[in-house]
């Protein structure tokens, strides 16, 4: 009884610590955890949840999500789930992750490695919604990701949701290379038709999985990441996620000294040396470095009688690690001979499944170079770079969640049947997912001198029976505006636009076209940048205020109505403001919207987008799907797209969208400073 004691009295202080809410946030970015409780806590309020998670599940400010759920009191916390290497992370590889009750938290502990790799059903039944808080390293091999599939597949079969908590690739999402999975070689460390780097976060690669999967799956974004990111760049702390992975080191050298399963080529202290017995060192760096791989210098070193190297990775944001990895190996074996483990109609080798192909291996048996070999996979690679694009959630730009990313199916997709050594079905038709309502539209700033105040407006609403459409598009004018306002014509609809200051110069005959065709035009700022607007109050307006001037000398008017860059409730100033003015508490947005008040500035936000703002690289029906899934039946909508250079799909798909609104029983209108109702929608 005593050994227990200390556990008891952790539990009881756990018991009595307040419920949700985090410290004031020193990081770069925000995890979907951060996410979860700081914005979209009421996902899960009243649910039992089960917790697929590790040691690596914990916030930014090193707080875990168990004792986040168990803090809270409108959650019921039943089930942990435990993935290789165990909740602790301290199995080691390969070893039955076993299942017990936890002795402080009093719940099941089931393992998912070993023989379980997919929750059963006794596992769910006492469970609503499943949430999954693990850091992945970027590798298709690593199977952290291929639990996250199983369960989604195990929870769609028991009629369970999935939620999953964003974490980065601590790879960043740029690199994508290796040999795609083809379906004879799908296994536990290749569960989908993925390259060795995948360049996803583990949000991103479940709405990818669940294009065939169909369960209803919830991914909360991370707040202010972007693809380029690497994890040293987040400022968060690094947790060992698995006994050989202490360090972002390992993480980086692990699928550039990893790949040679079953062959001499093995990798050492941590995944920063490859080599093998009797190889000649010199021989072997000298090779490597000439290949001018970026990122990295090969140091020859003997580990007793073995020969090899050791990865000095001196620019990570630019290492390859799988295509080290390719190299690596055929250099070995120009090198040495030695055999490639060959998978027979009876088993495939750990070779072939690291790979995901026999081809490797045969290419690699018949002398051929690691630029050959490259080369053998760049076409499903390609594949693949296009088929993952609908699936990502992050662009070049701080990403803001305004709302979580939902994929609710009513009707069940073409799924693979799943066992560690089938063969999947082909996949279905992926299914877009829906994107969220997200700030990250290249920012929207608003004017900065004081307009003329506007007299306190009558609120006008909508009839009972009336509905009426806002189009509003942002960040213009620019080459695509004329294309919209050509549509605008043809279909006898209005809009209003809100103009980036910087982009007047050039296209004033675009602002008067807006003005002379009864369109509304707003304020957006005029720098559009986040670093600049939310560094403090006073900034804001200078810029505002500039952005003002510009249209004012355009169209001899002053805006009258603005839209905060990034809308009224963004997060992403916190990151920004100046902490010797501002701080969680006492906000530069706080300030900003109090003085902007007294200035009587009338700012719009929105509560319908087409998703535009996420990237760059969407298309027309993407756009149109976005809206259909936002708009029910909602009284009064105003729909956020944007009108600069990179949106030529905007103006593509805006006849269908105008068309649909119109089918939903909408009529359209500008918005004006004497309608405050639109500005408090979001």
């Amino acid at each position: 009884m005593n050994k227990f004691l200390p556990f008891l009295i952790l539990a009881i202080i756990l018991t009595l610590i307040p419920p949700v809410g985090s410290s004031a946030n020193t990081t770069a970015i925000q995890l979907g955890s951060d996410v979860l409780f700081n914005q979209f806590h009421h996902l899960i309020e009243g649910k039992k949840v089960g917790l697929i998670t590790n040691q690596t599940g914990l916030n930014s400010q090193m707080v875990s999500t168990i004792d986040m759920l168990r803090r809270d009191r409108s959650v019921h916390l039943t089930a942990l789930y435990a993935p290789e290497h165990g909740l602790d992370g301290k199995t080691v590889a390969g070893k039955q992750v076993t299942s017990f009750v936890h002795p402080v938290y009093a719940i099941p502990v089931y393992g998912l490695s070993g023989s379980t790799r997919k929750p059963t059903p006794e596992m769910l039944k006492d469970i609503d919604i499943l949430l999954v808080d693990l850091q992945d390293i970027g590798s298709r091999t690593y199977t952290y990701i291929s639990t996250l599939q199983y369960a989604m597949i195990a929870a769609k079969e028991q009629g369970k949701e999935v939620m999953v908590l964003d974490r980065p690739n601590p790879l960043g999402g740029t690199i994508v290379e290796g040999p795609v999975v083809e379906p004879p070689y799908r296994s536990f460390i290749g569960v989908d038709t993925l390259p060795l780097a995948h360049g996803m976060t583990i949000g991103e690669l479940a709405l990818f999985f669940n294009r065939t999967i169909g369960v209803d799956l919830t991914v909360i974004p991370m707040q202010g990441y972007t693809r380029n990111m690497i994890y040293q760049q987040t400022g968060l702390a690094w947790i060992p996620s698995s006994p050989h992975i202490p360090n972002l080191t390992s993480v980086f050298g692990y699928m550039a000294t990893g790949l040679g399963e079953g062959t001499p080529i093995h990798q050492g202290d941590y995944f920063t040396w490859i080599g093998a017995e009797d190889l000649d060192s010199h021989k072997y760096a000298d090779l490597l470095n000439g290949s001018l791989l970026p990122g990295v210098l090969f140091i020859p070193e003997n580990k007793g009688t073995a020969g090899g190297v050791r990865l000095q990775i001196n620019d990570p944001h630019q290492f390859n690690p799988a295509k080290t990895g390719i190299y690596a190996l055929a250099y070995a074996k120009q090198l040495q001979t030695f055999p490639i483990p060959k998978s027979t109609s009876m088993q495939i080798s750990m070779f072939d499944k690291v790979m995901g192909t026999n081809k490797i291996g045969l290419l690699l048996e018949q002398g051929k170079s690691p630029q050959e070999i490259v080369s053998s996979y760049e076409g499903d690679l390609k594949k693949f770079i296009e088929l993952r694009q609908k699936y990502l959630i992050y662009g070049d730009e701080p990403f803001i969640p305004m709302q979580p990313l939902q994929q609710k199916h009513t009707k069940q997709p073409e799924q693979p049947k799943q066992s560690e050594q089938s063969k999947p079905s082909k996949p279905a038709k992926p299914e877009k997912p829906t994107p969220p309502k997200t700030g990250n539209h290249n920012g929207t700033t608003d004017q900065t001198k004081k307009p003329e105040p506007v007299k306190k407006p009558i609120p006008q609403t909508p009839k009972t029976s009336e509905k009426i459409a806002y189009l509003t598009f942002d960040d213009g004018p620019s080459a695509v505006t004329p294309r919209v306002l050509d549509t605008l014509k043809t279909h006898q609809v209005k809009a209003t636009f809100f103009i980036v200051g910087r982009e007047v110069a050039g296209h004033e005959a675009i602002l008067k076209r807006i003005v002379a065709e009864g369109h509304a035009l707003g304020g957006h700022s005029y720098s559009h940048n986040y670093q600049l607007l939310y560094k403090n109050m006073d900034g804001f307006f200078a810029d505002l205020e500039k952005g003002s001037q510009m249209i004012e000398k355009a169209i001899g008017v002053k805006p009258t109505v603005f839209r905060y860059p990034g809308g009224s409730t963004n997060t992403v100033s916190l990151k920004y403001q100046d902490p010797t003015r501002y701080n969680k508490q006492h906000t530069v947005m706080q300030a900003i919207k109090a003085e902007a008040k007294q200035r009587g500035y009338m700012f719009i936000d929105w509560n319908v987008t087409n998703g535009d703002a996420r990237s760059n690289k969407y298309t027309a029906a993407q756009a149109l799907a976005n809206i259909k899934q936002q708009v029910k039946s909602q009284k009064e909508i105003v729909v956020l797209m944007h009108d600069s250079s990179t949106k030529s799909p905007t103006a593509e798909a805006l006849p269908e969208i105008i068309s649909y609104l119109k089918e939903k029983g909408y009529r359209f209108e500008v918005i004006k400073a004497d309608r405050p109702t639109v500005s408090n929608v979001k």
